[in-house]
C-alpha cells in the first residue's frame, strides 16, 4: 500500500506535522497565517474523500463540533465542506492523549485518575444536556494539556441522544465498548458513563477492565467477569470507595448504573473531598510535573495526590 501524499497546506492553514490518524481521518498541527495561532486540522483519509457514506459522517461531525462550547471540549474554530476539500479546525492542545499518558506512566495514582475522570464527566454532562452521545469515549479521544486541562475530542461517531443509535452495529474502539455497543441495543448516555468507568479502571490498574477484542462472545464474557480486586490502594477506605464507584459504573445492566453524569460526578467528588483534593487541574499538572512533563506548580497549589497510591 502506497503512503499518503505529504500534506503541506490545508485551505489557508500551513501544515507543520501530522499529529495522528484515526479511523476516519488524519490530524495535523498547523498554523493559521491570519493569527499565527497553532491549530489542529482534521481531514478525511484519501480513500474516503469520494465516499458519500464517509463524507456524510464527516459532515455530521462538523455540525456537532460547531455547536459545542465547553471548557472540557476542544474548541471549534473553522471548517470547510467542499469535497474533496473537507476539513475541521479546532484548537491545538499542547500535551498528550490519555492513551499516550498511560503508556508513559503505566498507572496513575487513584486521586489523579479521579481528577481526570471528573473533568471528563463534566464534558460528558454538557454533551448529554445537549442531546449528544459521544459513543467513542476511548483513551486516544481524551486530551490532557501540559497545564493539566482535560478535553474531549473526536466526535466522528457522536450521535443524537433522542433517537435509537447504532442498534445492531458494533462501533467504537475495542477495549472501550459498553454492553450496548456489543448487544442488539441502542447506545445511550449511560453507555458513555460505562466508558468513563473503563478509563478510570485502566488509569488506576494499568490494565483494561474489558478485553480489547472484536469478538462479541469474548467481550460479553469479559464484561460479566471484571476483576475488581485489581483495584488496589494502600488506604482501605479509598480502596473500598473506589471499588464501589467502579462496580456501579461498570454494571452490565444499564438500569443498575449511574443514571446520569451528574450522579457519577457526585460519587467521584465524594472521594476527592474525603482525601482533600480541591483542584483537579492542579492535581493533574502536579503529577505531570513530577514526571518532568510539565512546569512545577507553585507550592500553594501542591496537594497530597499520592495518598493511597500502591506503588509496585
Amino acid at each position: 500500500m502506497s503512503s499518503p501524499e505529504p500534506v503541506t497546506k490545508i485551505g489557508p492553514y500551513v501544515v507543520e506535522y501530522e499529529v495522528g490518524a484515526g479511523g476516519l481521518g488524519r490530524v495535523f498541527r498547523s498554523t493559521d497565517p491570519r493569527t499565527g495561532r497553532a491549530v489542529a486540522v482534521k481531514i478525511l483519509h484519501d480513500r474516503y474523500q469520494e465516499s458519500r457514506k464517509f463524507l456524510g459522517i464527516f459532515h455530521r461531525e462538523l455540525l456537532i463540533v460547531a455547536r459545542l462550547k465547553h471548557k472540557h471540549i476542544v474548541e471549534y474554530i473553522d471548517a470547510s465542506f467542499d469535497p474533496p476539500s473537507c476539513y475541521i479546525v479546532t484548537e491545538f492542545i499542547d500535551g498528550w492523549s490519555l492513551y499516550k499518558m498511560m503508556r508513559h506512566f503505566g498507572r496513575v495514582p487513584p486521586l489523579v485518575a479521579l481528577c481526570v475522570a471528573i473533568d471528563i464527566l463534566q464534558g460528558i454532562d454538557y454533551l448529554h444536556l445537549h442531546d449528544t452521545i459521544h459513543s467513542d469515549l476511548s483513551s486516544p479521544n481524551v486530551l490532557i494539556s501540559n497545564t493539566g486541562k482535560v478535553l474531549l475530542t473526536d466526535f466522528g461517531l457522536a450521535c443524537n441522544g433522542e433517537v435509537e443509535n447504532y442498534k445492531n452495529y458494533m462501533v467504537g474502539t475495542p477495549g472501550y465498548y459498553s454492553p450496548e455497543h456489543v448487544v442488539e441495543s441502542s447506545i445511550t448516555p449511560q453507555s458513555d458513563l460505562y466508558c468513563v468507568g473503563l478509563l478510570l479502571f485502566e488509569m488506576v490498574t494499568g490494565e483494561k477492565a474489558v478485553k480489547a477484542s472484536k469478538k462479541r462472545d469474548e467481550i460479553l464474557s469479559s464484561m460479566k467477569n471484571i476483576d475488581f480486586s485489581a483495584v488496589r490502594c494502600d488506604d482501605r477506605r479509598m480502596q473500598s470507595m473506589l471499588r464501589n464507584l467502579l462496580k456501579k459504573a461498570l454494571k452490565y445492566k444499564l438500569g443498575s448504573r449511574h443514571k446520569n453524569a451528574e450522579s457519577m460526578i457526585v460519587d467521584v467528588y465524594k472521594i476527592l473531598k474525603r482525601f482533600d483534593i480541591r483542584y483537579s487541574r492542579y492535581a493533574i499538572r502536579q503529577f505531570l510535573a513530577d514526571g518532568e512533563l510539565a512546569a512545577p506548580l507553585p507550592d500553594k497549589y501542591v496537594q497530597d495526590i499520592y495518598a493511597g497510591y500502591e506503588r509496585k
